[in-house]
């Protein structure tokens, strides 16, 4: 594991002058392999994962191993093993302990769910991935998501576009973090190095409760009001420093992404991602593209008058893209024009002459359309 980590920040460090990721693939892999000792498929795990990693060096990783190619399971009479393999033909069998987490593994696999792929962390426990598949139907309603760095903002809209609810979450999560900005900045000072890991920890462990709180009250949301949860189909922004990403995103978009995933997926709630084009600046009332948000960031205001609270509107064009996207195929795309149009026109079937509806242009050679505004 030591030679894994030390071989993974050198493989971060070798990203500088490589346009693609073959050309990282094909510059790294035989030293790779050399400075580890792992199969072809682990160095080529570890270098895929370095390419996109948004870091300079890290502390510990989780080596991945395939089944069956670099992995195996075997049982005896009293244990049940991994096997685990590394370079050359070399295999060290690991016990697994039969506590809570090995229970739920067999009472997984027994239902149904298949793991290809087990890992090792840096602290010598082994993980296991599991996937399984299955069709989850749409519900009637949609409800729209909209991230951002202080809260997370649900709108619920019916497939007429009548607004059934809207609430906020994670006000108190950002109410902490910035508690614990300021403690961190004080010892930072006084140069207590223990007590930064230790509340860095403790940041990390709250965050990830919190995010598991607040997902569980949406798909709640999402069980009582029959809707399916509409989410922003969102990149990874470049790094720019510590400081820059606390305060770009106090809320980590993607483990609450991920955690949103598992309970969509519990729960059979259909989870879409809708692109996030104009999220921000598409006005609810008008159904005009703005400028976006005003010199207060809370509010968005628009030419037609409209001043309403811009994450509440933004969580509000999510489910209206989901719904459109429902509406007429998730292969085809929309946009939003200049002209004033009302907001309900958005949901509405297309019609030859009526302005405000949503205008359906077909297309002779079988492309994906374009749904406009206007």
């Amino acid at each position: 594991m030591n030679r894994a980590v030390n071989a993974y920040n050198l493989l971060l460090n070798e990203r500088d002058g490589c346009n693609t990721f073959m050309q990282f693939h094909h510059k790294n892999l035989n030293t790779c392999k050399t400075r580890t000792g792992f199969n072809v498929q682990v160095a080529c795990s570890l270098i895929r994962d370095a390419w996109r990693k948004n870091a300079e060096k890290v502390d510990g990783l989780t080596v991945k191993f395939n089944v069956p190619r670099n992995c195996k399971t075997f049982n005896t009479k009293m244990n049940f093993f991994v096997e685990l393999g590394s370079y050359p033909r070399n295999r060290v069998a690991v016990p697994i302990k039969p506590n809570r987490n090995y229970q739920r593994f067999q009472q997984l696999t027994q239902n149904g769910w298949t793991c290809k792929t087990f890992g090792l962390t840096s602290d010598l426990q082994v993980v296991a991935y599991l996937s399984s598949t299955k069709k989850i139907p749409h519900r009637r309603n949609v409800l729209g998501v909209d991230v951002n760095a202080k809260l997370i903002a649900v709108s619920i809209l019916s497939p007429e576009g009548k607004v059934l609810y809207q609430t906020y979450f994670g006000k108190q999560m950002w109410t902490r973090r910035k508690k614990i900005m300021a403690r961190r900045s004080l010892l930072q000072s006084l140069n207590a190095k223990k007590k930064i890991r230790q509340l860095r920890h403790y940041e990390r462990n709250y965050v990830k409760t919190e995010l598991g709180h607040v997902v569980r009250e949406i798909v709640g949301l999402a069980v009582r009001f029959d809707a399916d949860i509409a989410i922003e189909k969102l990149k990874r922004f470049q790094s720019k420093g510590r400081r820059f990403n606390r305060e770009a995103m106090r809320i980590p978009f993607y483990q609450f992404r991920r955690i949103l995933e598992q309970r969509c997926f519990d729960h059979d709630v259909y989870l879409d991602r809708v692109d996030s084009w104009h999220t921000s600046k598409w006005c609810s009332h008008c159904g005009a593209v703005g400028k976006g948000h005003s010199a207060n960031y809370s509010l968005f205001k628009c030419k037609c008058g409209q001043t309403v609270n811009s994450d509440r509107k933004a969580s509000l064009a999510v489910a209206v893209k989901s719904l459109l996207e429902r509406s007429h195929g998730s292969n085809q795309t929309f946009q939003f024009s200049s002209r004033r149009v009302p907001v309900s026109g958005l949901v509405r079937p297309s019609e030859a002459d009526k302005p405000g509806s949503v205008n359906h242009t077909p297309s002779a050679d079988g492309k994906p359309t374009s749904f406009s505004c206007g």
